[in-house]
Protein backbone atom coordinates (compact mmCIF):
# COMPACT_ATOMS: atom_id res chain seq x y z
CA UNK A 1 0.00 0.00 0.00
CA UNK A 2 3.05 2.11 0.39
CA UNK A 3 2.86 3.00 -3.36
CA UNK A 4 -0.32 4.53 -3.62
CA UNK A 5 0.02 7.08 -0.57
CA UNK A 6 0.41 10.19 -2.04
CA UNK A 7 -1.28 13.89 -2.19
CA UNK A 8 -4.27 12.94 -3.37
CA UNK A 9 -5.25 9.67 -2.29
CA UNK A 10 -4.88 11.50 1.46
CA UNK A 11 -7.01 14.14 0.15
CA UNK A 12 -9.95 11.87 -1.17
CA UNK A 13 -9.38 9.36 2.49
CA UNK A 14 -9.98 12.52 4.01
CA UNK A 15 -13.39 12.83 2.08
CA UNK A 16 -14.29 9.63 2.80
CA UNK A 17 -13.73 10.05 6.53
CA UNK A 18 -15.89 13.32 6.27
CA UNK A 19 -18.84 11.43 4.71
CA UNK A 20 -18.73 9.22 6.96
CA UNK A 21 -18.76 11.31 10.04
CA UNK A 22 -21.70 13.46 7.78
CA UNK A 23 -23.70 10.04 7.88
CA UNK A 24 -23.52 10.06 11.85
CA UNK A 25 -24.60 13.77 12.31
CA UNK A 26 -27.58 13.53 10.19
CA UNK A 27 -30.01 12.31 12.83
CA UNK A 28 -28.63 14.89 15.20
CA UNK A 29 -27.00 17.87 13.52
CA UNK A 30 -27.95 17.60 9.87
CA UNK A 31 -26.77 21.79 9.25
CA UNK A 32 -22.97 20.11 10.42
CA UNK A 33 -23.58 16.75 8.18
CA UNK A 34 -24.12 19.25 5.00
CA UNK A 35 -21.10 21.23 5.91
CA UNK A 36 -18.97 17.87 5.90
CA UNK A 37 -20.67 16.94 2.56
CA UNK A 38 -19.83 20.86 0.93
CA UNK A 39 -16.05 20.02 2.38
CA UNK A 40 -16.06 17.21 0.83
CA UNK A 41 -17.16 18.12 -2.85
CA UNK A 42 -14.45 20.67 -2.14
CA UNK A 43 -11.50 18.21 -1.70
CA UNK A 44 -12.96 16.12 -4.25
CA UNK A 45 -11.66 19.15 -6.56
CA UNK A 46 -8.67 19.21 -5.08
CA UNK A 47 -7.71 15.46 -5.03
CA UNK A 48 -8.58 15.44 -8.63
CA UNK A 49 -5.98 18.49 -9.68
CA UNK A 50 -3.18 16.65 -7.54
CA UNK A 51 -3.64 13.50 -9.27
CA UNK A 52 -3.24 15.07 -12.87
CA UNK A 53 -0.35 16.78 -11.96
CA UNK A 54 1.33 13.74 -10.10
CA UNK A 55 1.30 11.89 -13.46
CA UNK A 56 1.29 8.60 -11.79
CA UNK A 57 -1.01 5.68 -12.47
CA UNK A 58 -4.27 6.66 -11.17
CA UNK A 59 -6.51 3.27 -10.63
CA UNK A 60 -6.36 3.27 -7.25
CA UNK A 61 -6.96 6.84 -7.10
CA UNK A 62 -10.04 6.86 -9.04
CA UNK A 63 -11.26 3.38 -7.17
CA UNK A 64 -11.09 5.49 -4.03
CA UNK A 65 -12.24 8.21 -5.31
CA UNK A 66 -15.78 6.41 -6.30
CA UNK A 67 -16.25 5.68 -2.91
CA UNK A 68 -15.83 8.52 -1.15
CA UNK A 69 -18.40 9.98 -3.75
CA UNK A 70 -20.83 7.08 -3.18
CA UNK A 71 -20.99 7.56 0.41
CA UNK A 72 -20.61 11.59 0.91
CA UNK A 73 -23.28 12.58 -2.24
CA UNK A 74 -25.13 9.42 -2.69
CA UNK A 75 -25.57 7.73 0.73
CA UNK A 76 -25.54 10.36 2.89
CA UNK A 77 -28.30 12.30 0.93
CA UNK A 78 -30.75 9.12 0.61
CA UNK A 79 -30.19 8.96 4.75
CA UNK A 80 -31.01 12.84 5.16
CA UNK A 81 -34.50 11.73 2.94
CA UNK A 82 -35.53 9.00 4.63
CA UNK A 83 -34.63 10.36 8.28
CA UNK A 84 -36.02 14.12 7.96
CA UNK A 85 -39.09 12.88 5.87
CA UNK A 86 -42.47 12.92 7.98
CA UNK A 87 -43.55 9.20 9.06
CA UNK A 88 -46.69 9.33 6.75
CA UNK A 89 -44.22 9.18 4.07
CA UNK A 90 -41.34 7.48 4.77
CA UNK A 91 -42.03 4.27 2.30
CA UNK A 92 -41.76 7.05 -0.37
CA UNK A 93 -38.89 8.77 1.17
CA UNK A 94 -37.65 5.13 1.46
CA UNK A 95 -37.65 5.18 -2.49
CA UNK A 96 -36.10 8.31 -3.28
CA UNK A 97 -33.39 7.42 -1.44
CA UNK A 98 -32.55 4.21 -2.89
CA UNK A 99 -33.31 5.73 -6.43
CA UNK A 100 -30.45 8.52 -5.54
CA UNK A 101 -28.15 5.62 -4.50
CA UNK A 102 -28.66 3.44 -7.16
CA UNK A 103 -28.29 6.11 -9.76
CA UNK A 104 -25.09 7.56 -8.12
CA UNK A 105 -23.84 3.85 -8.93
CA UNK A 106 -24.81 3.46 -11.76
CA UNK A 107 -23.57 7.21 -12.76
CA UNK A 108 -19.91 6.42 -11.12
CA UNK A 109 -19.75 2.91 -12.53
CA UNK A 110 -20.30 4.48 -16.05
CA UNK A 111 -18.06 7.49 -15.72
CA UNK A 112 -14.30 5.28 -16.50
CA UNK A 113 -16.38 3.96 -19.59
CA UNK A 114 -17.79 7.09 -21.05
CA UNK A 115 -15.81 10.34 -20.97
CA UNK A 116 -15.81 13.48 -22.95
CA UNK A 117 -13.37 16.30 -23.04
CA UNK A 118 -14.67 18.99 -21.59
CA UNK A 119 -18.47 17.56 -20.79
CA UNK A 120 -20.19 15.17 -17.85
CA UNK A 121 -21.66 12.59 -19.37
CA UNK A 122 -24.85 13.04 -16.60
CA UNK A 123 -25.12 15.16 -13.52
CA UNK A 124 -21.77 14.29 -11.53
CA UNK A 125 -22.26 12.62 -7.85
CA UNK A 126 -21.10 15.80 -5.74
CA UNK A 127 -23.42 18.43 -8.08
CA UNK A 128 -26.44 15.87 -6.85
CA UNK A 129 -25.77 15.50 -3.36
CA UNK A 130 -24.98 18.96 -2.89
CA UNK A 131 -28.54 19.79 -3.86
CA UNK A 132 -30.38 16.58 -2.59
CA UNK A 133 -29.38 17.56 1.37
CA UNK A 134 -30.34 21.22 1.62
CA UNK A 135 -33.40 19.93 0.07
CA UNK A 136 -34.08 17.09 2.75
CA UNK A 137 -33.00 19.96 5.08
CA UNK A 138 -35.30 22.51 4.08
CA UNK A 139 -37.70 21.91 1.46
CA UNK A 140 -41.38 20.62 2.54
CA UNK A 141 -40.98 16.59 2.28
CA UNK A 142 -43.26 16.61 -1.48
CA UNK A 143 -41.05 18.94 -3.29
CA UNK A 144 -38.14 17.22 -1.55
CA UNK A 145 -38.86 13.64 -2.88
CA UNK A 146 -39.82 14.99 -6.50
CA UNK A 147 -36.35 17.26 -6.41
CA UNK A 148 -34.20 14.29 -5.44
CA UNK A 149 -35.96 11.92 -8.19
CA UNK A 150 -35.11 14.25 -10.62
CA UNK A 151 -31.80 14.70 -9.86
CA UNK A 152 -31.74 10.95 -9.78
CA UNK A 153 -32.97 10.82 -12.95
CA UNK A 154 -30.13 13.15 -14.45
CA UNK A 155 -27.26 11.61 -12.77
CA UNK A 156 -28.59 8.43 -14.67
CA UNK A 157 -29.19 9.97 -18.18
CA UNK A 158 -27.01 11.60 -21.04
CA UNK A 159 -26.93 14.61 -20.83
CA UNK A 160 -23.94 16.50 -20.95
CA UNK A 161 -22.92 18.85 -17.89
CA UNK A 162 -20.11 21.54 -18.52
CA UNK A 163 -16.87 20.88 -16.21
CA UNK A 164 -15.54 23.68 -13.90
CA UNK A 165 -12.49 24.35 -16.16
CA UNK A 166 -14.75 25.09 -19.26
CA UNK A 167 -17.24 27.15 -17.36
CA UNK A 168 -14.87 29.29 -16.09
CA UNK A 169 -13.14 29.87 -19.14
CA UNK A 170 -16.64 31.12 -21.20
CA UNK A 171 -16.65 33.60 -17.95
CA UNK A 172 -13.64 35.11 -18.69
CA UNK A 173 -13.85 35.22 -22.35
CA UNK A 174 -17.14 37.01 -22.06
CA UNK A 175 -15.53 39.32 -19.14
CA UNK A 176 -12.97 40.30 -21.55
CA UNK A 177 -15.20 40.57 -24.33
CA UNK A 178 -17.68 42.83 -22.66
CA UNK A 179 -21.03 43.72 -23.94
CA UNK A 180 -20.53 44.49 -27.62
CA UNK A 181 -21.61 48.48 -28.62
CA UNK A 182 -25.44 48.26 -29.94
CA UNK A 183 -25.42 48.79 -33.22
CA UNK A 184 -27.45 51.95 -34.43
CA UNK A 185 -29.55 51.61 -37.67
CA UNK A 186 -28.86 52.88 -40.41
CA UNK A 187 -31.70 55.24 -41.99
CA UNK A 188 -33.46 54.60 -44.76
CA UNK A 189 -32.59 56.78 -47.89
CA UNK A 190 -35.11 56.67 -50.59
CA UNK A 191 -33.23 55.07 -53.63
CA UNK A 192 -32.08 57.44 -56.57
CA UNK A 193 -32.79 56.11 -59.81
CA UNK A 194 -29.60 55.98 -62.15
CA UNK A 195 -29.64 57.75 -65.68
CA UNK A 196 -29.58 55.02 -67.89
CA UNK A 197 -26.30 53.97 -69.55
CA UNK A 198 -25.59 55.76 -72.49
CA UNK A 199 -25.41 54.23 -75.63
CA UNK A 200 -22.52 53.78 -78.10
CA UNK A 201 -22.63 55.62 -81.38
CA UNK A 202 -22.16 53.67 -84.08
CA UNK A 203 -21.45 54.98 -87.25
CA UNK A 204 -23.95 53.50 -89.97
CA UNK A 205 -24.02 54.17 -93.80
CA UNK A 206 -26.34 55.44 -96.04
CA UNK A 207 -28.72 52.20 -96.06
CA UNK A 208 -28.70 52.56 -92.02
CA UNK A 209 -27.14 49.75 -91.41
CA UNK A 210 -23.80 48.69 -89.83
CA UNK A 211 -21.06 48.93 -91.69
CA UNK A 212 -18.98 45.64 -91.90
CA UNK A 213 -14.84 45.69 -91.36
CA UNK A 214 -13.89 46.00 -94.41
CA UNK A 215 -15.88 49.06 -95.24
CA UNK A 216 -14.30 50.45 -91.66
CA UNK A 217 -10.56 49.35 -92.66
CA UNK A 218 -11.06 50.64 -96.16
CA UNK A 219 -12.84 54.31 -94.64
CA UNK A 220 -9.85 54.21 -92.17
CA UNK A 221 -7.49 53.90 -94.65
CA UNK A 222 -8.66 56.95 -97.20
CA UNK A 223 -8.74 59.03 -94.42
CA UNK A 224 -4.90 58.64 -93.62
CA UNK A 225 -4.21 58.70 -96.94
CA UNK A 226 -6.36 62.43 -97.47
CA UNK A 227 -4.11 63.62 -94.47
CA UNK A 228 -1.03 62.67 -96.06
CA UNK A 229 -1.97 64.57 -99.30
CA UNK A 230 -3.33 67.58 -97.69
CA UNK A 231 0.29 67.71 -95.49
CA UNK A 232 2.52 67.30 -99.30
CA UNK A 233 0.36 70.21 -100.13
CA UNK A 234 1.34 72.33 -97.56
CA UNK A 235 4.89 71.55 -97.74
CA UNK A 236 4.85 72.07 -101.84
CA UNK A 237 3.04 75.37 -101.16
CA UNK A 238 5.75 76.94 -99.06
CA UNK A 239 8.26 79.55 -100.37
Amino acid sequence: MREHVGPANLVTSVSLVAGFLALLLVPVRPGAALVLVLTAAVLDGVDGALARRSGKDHTFGAQLDSLADLLCFCVVPAFALYQLAPAQLAPLAAAAGSGVVLAGSWRLSRFPLVQEHGHFVGLPTPASGCLVLPLALWAPPVPALVGAVALSALMASSVRFPTVPVVAARVRRSRRIGPGPQRRRRPRVPRVLRPPPRSRQVHRGRSGRRPSVRQRATGRAGQVLGSLRRDGDHRRARP
